[in-house]
């Protein structure tokens, strides 16, 4: 019986003026061309066969169609989130530009341009991740001589109603998608997990721990409650 080759690839071209990622997946027992468009953004089926150019040609030929689909979705998820070369994404509570350029080895930010050398989105959540894992940490830091106990772990998470857990042995977790969000705002979160490490609820004593660790929280808590949905559109299907 002849081996199966199987291959899983994050790739993009230039679709009406502007870069589609796609991901490619092809196999040896694959005899036809697919197109799948859906919450994830396009897939492409492929049999092993064929060539790079046959499987860009007969997506491009299909284009319109693979908008509507990708718009659709998009609409359906109340954002306008496409893929593209120069979007605008959020870091820090700042606009940053996306620029793809085959010049750049790996993903960096300089100033307000986050240089990628391929339209690849999970590659760039990868970033994101990292970059959250960096500054909850040096936030951290920040707090740890005001605490009479550390954090067990502190680590990420994607939960889809909480922006940060604590649990009783001292864990706590962030959702990455607060590096969209201001440093204050970071902030905000970290205190209200760390101030359950003494009170696991949110009575009156806990929400002194809050202000003694934070005096003035009730800015971000606010800020964070008004445009926290913003951070949770983004890039919500890629996590």
């Amino acid at each position: 019986m002849p081996k199966r080759l199987v291959s899983v690839e994050s790739r993009s071209l230039q679709l009406h003026d502007q870069l589609c990622a796609y991901q490619l997946k092809r196999s040896s027992i694959r005899r036809t061309l697919a197109l799948l468009v859906g919450r994830q953004g396009l897939v492409v089926h492929a049999p092993w066969r064929l060539s790079l150019h046959e499987i860009e040609h007969f997506i491009h030929a299909k284009s319109a169609w693979i908008w509507a689909k990708l718009q659709h979705y998009a609409t359906q998820n109340n954002s306008s989130w496409v893929w593209h070369n120069d979007m605008r994404l959020l870091y820090l509570g700042r606009e940053i530009n996306l620029n793809v350029s085959n010049h750049s080895r790996q993903i960096s930010l300089v100033g307000d341009v986050l240089h990628v050398p391929s339209l690849a989105p999970e590659k760039i959540i990868a970033w994101y991740k990292t970059e959250a894992v960096r500054i909850f940490q040096m936030r951290l830091a920040e707090f740890s001589p005001r605490l009479d106990k550390l954090p067990s772990a502190l680590s990420l998470t994607n939960a889809r109603t909480r922006w940060g857990s604590c649990t009783s042995a001292g864990v706590i977790r962030l959702h990455w998608r607060l590096i969209q969000a201001t440093m204050a705002e970071i902030d905000y979160v970290l205190v209200h997990e760390l101030a359950h490490m003494k009170h696991m609820n949110h009575g009156v004593r806990f929400w002194q721990r809050v202000e003694t660790l934070l005096p003035d929280y009730q800015q971000p808590h606010r800020q964070l409650r008004q445009v926290g949905h913003r951070y949770h559109d983004m890039c919500t299907e890629l996590s």
